[in-house]
């Protein structure tokens, strides 16, 4: 039997759990990362995040342990305004991303080389090298990597300022909603480290950043400051192929949708489908059975986010959305991959 060379461009989590489990099926397989080094781009990462997650459920489906990497949430408050709320924490844990060895990026990467998927960094993916990939390249790359723009793919655009600083407060998360960004901005803390982020449209300025700072400041006393930004593109639609130069490559991660259009949770999506993707090169059908079970609800509540960013009143909306407690009144409960609607609600 002959084994399939696959290319896979992206080390991020979908990258990597599509590298292990193709070579587990007997492919060899080469991972293209644009950095010098595993855990994605320093103005992001290292960065800690909140994220909903049945891990063993998650575990089982992509074939790969990794509840070590997860710890339970202590602590989920947020602020409208100054105004302070306790949510539950229940079906909540906190993970880091990034290059440190405490990440699940870092923990991956580990499984990867010991399984024989090959690496290779400093290799960035273009739009004029796009052309010269293999037919059924993965590609997995994140939304700041402008390719959702080079494969022509419907998107929207969005900027985000990002800061991660050395300081013990546990395993947290804060969630923060006013009118310094129409979306909302999160602190979130593990392994000694918090990260925090506020993300919003293009016209995101220097003067929202500095209303989030203030406000941090004074609910939380956390001083932050030396934020780095970002320019993200995300798709419109969710979609496990895409054709470019007559070629058909595989999506996962970002780049394929897979990320809660709501509160942007992307742990989730990134593991499952980046199995996904490894099963396309083992079974086309399976693959496409499997996506079809979270297309539909993502794409959906991708359109009902277009049509949010239209309301007037976006911030009160946004942060009302986790006080509900009737499944009826909850339409966005599946937009995140794997998280059933009655799981979602069980969170508040």
């Amino acid at each position: 039997m002959t084994i399939k060379n696959i290319h896979i461009y992206g080390a991020g989590l979908s990258g990597l759990v599509a590298a292990i489990n193709l070579v587990r099926n007997g492919y060899t397989v080469t991972v293209f990362e644009k950095e010098i080094r595993i855990g994605g781009s320093a103005k992001c990462h290292p960065s800690i995040h909140m994220t909903p997650m049945h891990i063993q459920d998650i575990q089982k489906y992509i074939g790969i342990k990794i509840d070590t990497c997860f710890s339970q949430l202590d602590t989920f408050r947020g602020y409208v305004g100054s105004k302070k709320y306790i949510f539950s924490t229940k079906n909540l844990f906190i993970v880091e991303r990034g290059p440190r060895e405490t990440s699940l990026d870092y923990f991956l990467y580990n499984i990867a080389l010991r399984e024989g998927v090959n690496f290779e960094f400093s290799k960035s993916l273009t739009k004029e090298n796009l052309e010269n990939i293999p037919e059924n390249s993965i590609i997995t790359t994140a939304g700041y990597s402008k390719l959702v723009s080079s494969l022509n793919l419907p998107y929207v655009t969005y900027k985000q300022f990002d800061i991660h600083k050395n300081i013990d407060i546990g395993n947290i998360a804060i969630a923060y909603f006013g009118n310094y960004s129409s979306d909302y901005g999160y602190i979130s803390g593990k392994n000694g480290m918090i990260s925090a982020q506020l993300s919003g449209p293009l016209n995101l300025s220097q003067e929202n950043l500095k209303k989030f700072t203030e406000l941090v400041k004074e609910t939380e006393g956390i001083e932050l400051n030396n934020w780095s930004s970002t320019i993200s593109h995300f798709p419109k639609k969710v979609q496990l192929f895409t054709k470019y130069a007559r070629k058909t490559f595989v999506l996962a991660g970002d780049i394929a949708g897979f990320l809660d259009p709501f509160f942007g949770f992307g742990i989730n999506g990134a593991l499952i489908s980046g199995k996904i993707a490894a099963i396309s090169h083992i079974s086309k059908k399976k693959a496409l059975q499997e996506f079809k079970q979270f297309k539909s609800n993502l794409n959906k509540n991708l359109l009902l986010q277009t049509i949010y960013w239209h309301l007037p009143f976006k911030n009160f909306i946004r942060s009302q959305v986790l006080k509900y407690q009737e499944k009826k009144l909850f339409p966005i409960s599946r937009s995140i991959p794997g998280f059933s609607q009655e799981d979602w609600l069980k969170i508040v």
